[in-house]
Parts: C-alpha cells; structure tokens; sequence
C-alpha cells in the first residue's frame, strides 16, 4: 500500500453503527487495559473518539466490521477512521502540521516512517505484543538504534500482473522472462486484437514503483543498490538495466490505450479484470478490488523482465506498511489495544487475509484468499524475488520520478534528460 490507491475519506462512517451493544469479540489487548477504559467511559459518561488514519482503499467493508465489532467490546468507544489513499502523505503531514496527530496511523515503512518516530511510542518492551509477529516484519518498524517504534501490516509483492485467459488467446504458452520476449508477447497480443498494456500511467505512483525493477540488480538487492547509489559509487548511468524501463514505457505506449496517461489505477484494474488488456503493473494489494471488477478473473503475477537475460526478472516483495500509535494521544492504552487488535486478532487477520487477500506480517494460521498472493509465495519460496528500493530511497527523490517518466511517454523529455532528472534528485538528506 504500499500502496497507492483510490481517494476515498471515509471519516467517522465507521463509527455511525450502534455503539451500545456489549457482545462481538474481544478486541485484544490486557483484560486490565479493556476494564480501564470501559470504566473510564462509563464513569465520566462522555464517549470516547479514537482518531485512526489509514491509507488504504483495500478490505474497506471488511475494515468496517473489525472497527465495529472493537466499539462493540467497548461500549463508550467511538473509532473515527479517515480513509485516505490518494495523497495520503500530504493529507497525513497536513494533519500533523495543524496539531491534529492521530492516534493509530499508517505510513510506508523505511525512508517515510522515519520521518514520524519523534511522534511514535516505542513498542521495544511490549515483549508479549512483539512475540505476535514475524520476526523480519518487526525489522520494518526499527530505527536507527534497534527500538521498535511501529507495528508491520501485510507483506505485500509487485510486478507485472497479467490474465491468463487472454494470453492463452493470443497463444502465449510460456511467460516472457526478456524485454525480447516481453515484446514478442505484445505483439501476438496486439495481432489477436487485445490490448497488450493498460498501465496506470496517470498515477505517479505507479511509475515510480515501476521504474524500481529497473534500478535493481540481484547481486547487491535493493538495500545494496540504495548504498551504492547514495555513496555516490553508483550512478543511475551505471545501473544494468535501467535504461530498460523507457523500452518497456514505449512498449506501453505502442500497444496500450490511446491516451495512456489518462489510465488510473481504477482503470487499469478494471480492464485488466474485464479482459480488456492483458498486463498492468501493480502489486497484490488490489486483489479486492480485483476481485470486485470480476470474481472470476483468472489473473497471476507476471515477474518483470528488466534485461536480456531471464534470470534478471524480478517480483519485489516487502512488508511494505507500517502502523504507529501516537505517543502522546489522550488515550494511549486505548489506541495501543486498537492496533494490537486491527493487526494480530481474528477479527484483524480477517481484514488482512479475506478482505485485502495479503499476508499478515503477524503470525497466523488462516488462509489467505488471494489468488495473487498465493501466487507470489511460490516466488517467494524459490528465492526469486527481491526487496523494494522505492520505500528506502532519499525523501523526495520519489517527487520527481512519475511525472519524469510522464514527460517521457509524451516526448515532452529524452531518456537521457530522464536518467539526469533522477540523478540530480537522488539527494542524500
């Protein structure tokens, strides 16, 4: 999420259900800190509001019944949820700027969520929350000094996504592992009269998540290309394959919609779906969305080609989003609970597993539903994919990168114009 996707504010719907009955489940948590609060909100008869930001569009219904289901445990308990995908780094940071700091909400792990530990609290001694997830997710959440300050959401992958239905049309048996063979399969697409591309090149967004595959090189992984490149012993200049990314952006161009930089995330989904274009870039994150286009579209990750050389393809794979409690929120334990709740109780893993179809960073038993994600783990077992660089990178490089390529895409700039752009924008703070 991560992620990434549709500009919905969804304030306080959650909160409009009933608020009186005492059933539903437990919302997690210490019995001691639960009986607190439901004694501090009886006792002074006022409810309480929990202010929680969220930047997801993704499992929203199922969203809604874990947030009513948790004021149901705790009568006196409203929860007041923004949703807000679409921008919502800026809508987050305006948010802090005037003094309104939520007490649970989320950000990209790495680079952006360093930028809000000063307000985190430090879940370095809530050994028995801890105990509750994976291990390698929790090192999402760590600071410069080890301490924990955030709580890891889903382990989320990306890269091409295709629909199998129309590849078998066009008679493409085996998925392209090459830019030459990407090309070949655009190609009996576009001769079958399917639309190869509808990326989403209207989201900037997008771009930069893309234009990442082609930074990567597997003998030095994401960390390794960001160290380099912030070290100044490698320039974009350098980078293998990273001249590739205007191959593919000219590939989708040619055989995408006529006005490709009109096509959103919404549209993009929706076609590929409705089997009216065969490959989008994205990542398992929209499976519900996915899903709500079309049930049955019988869809799978397509790892990007990025070379001429087949082992080159990537599939990038991290726990990308990560949640924090406001340190100075009137009702710490209270929001503490929440997020214990909404990321590690059944209720919690629902949302996560069924609702958004992706693997929880915490440690679960229950069945992902997600055809993508079940995908992407046969991926991930075999060793084939990699970490994501666009979560690591220098704050603001990220400003300049889709609306470079944009430019590309509508001859406005050169590919050598574009590699200088990003250079010149890969500023170490």
């Amino acid at each position: 999420m991560m992620k990434k996707t549709l500009a919905v504010l969804m304030t306080a719907a959650l909160a409009a259900s009933c608020l009186t009955a005492c059933g539903g489940n437990d919302g997690g948590g210490s019995d001691e800190a639960k009986s607190e609060t439901k004694k501090d909100s009886k006792d002074s008869g006022e409810e309480i509001t929990l202010k929680v930001f969220d930047a997801h569009a993704y499992g929203l219904d199922e969203y809604a019944e874990m947030a009513k289901k948790f004021e149901e445990s705790h009568p006196g308990v409203k929860i007041e949820v923004q949703h807000a995908a679409n921008d919502s780094n800026t809508l987050l940071q305006s948010r802090i700027n005037s003094g309104d700091i939520p007490d649970v909400f989320d950000v990209e792990s790495g680079t952006s969520a360093q930028k809000y530990y000063e307000y985190a609290y430090d879940w370095t001694d809530d050994k028995e929350v801890l105990d509750k997830f994976n291990e390698a997710a929790l090192e999402t959440g760590k600071d410069a000094d080890g301490n924990i300050m955030s709580l890891p959401w889903t382990y989320e992958n990306m890269g091409m996504i295709y629909n199998k239905d129309l590849f078998e049309k066009a008679g493409i048996t085996e998925l392209p592992k090459t830019m030459d063979e990407l090309e070949a399969a655009c190609e009996k697409l576009d001769a079958a009269g399917i639309t190869a591309f509808a990326l989403a090149a209207k989201e900037t967004w997008v771009l930069q998540q893309l234009s990442t595959h082609y930074m990567m090189d597997k003998s030095l992984d994401a960390k390794g290309v960001v160290e380099k490149l912030n070290s100044g012993d490698m320039t974009f200049k350098d980078l293998k394959n990273f001249q590739n990314v205007f191959r593919l952006l000219d590939l989708a161009v040619k055989y995408g919609p006529d006005k490709p930089l009109e096509v959103d995330w919404e549209t993009s989904e929706n076609m590929l779906a409705n089997g009216e274009a065969a490959i989008i870039h994205m990542g398992d994150w929209c499976q519900s969305t996915l899903d709500s286009f079309n049930p049955d579209a019988n869809l799978g990750f397509l790892p990007c080609p990025v070379s001429d050389n087949a082992e080159d393809v990537t599939l990038l794979s991290s726990c990308n989003w990560t949640y924090l409690v406001n340190k100075d929120s009137e009702n710490l334990e209270l929001a503490k609970e929440y997020l214990e709740y909404i990321l590690t109780s059944e209720e919690g893993q629902k949302w996560m597993c069924d609702g958004v179809g992706a693997v929880p960073g915490a440690k679960t038993d229950m069945d992902v539903k997600g055809a993508l994600a079940n995908d992407a783990s046969t991926y991930v077992e075999e060793g084939k994919t990699n970490g994501w660089i666009h979560t690591i990178e220098p704050n603001g490089y990220g400003d300049i990168v889709g609306p470079a390529l944009q430019a590309y895409m509508t001859g406005d700039m050169t590919a050598e114009q574009v590699t200088e752009e990003f250079q010149n924008g890969w500023v170490v703070q």
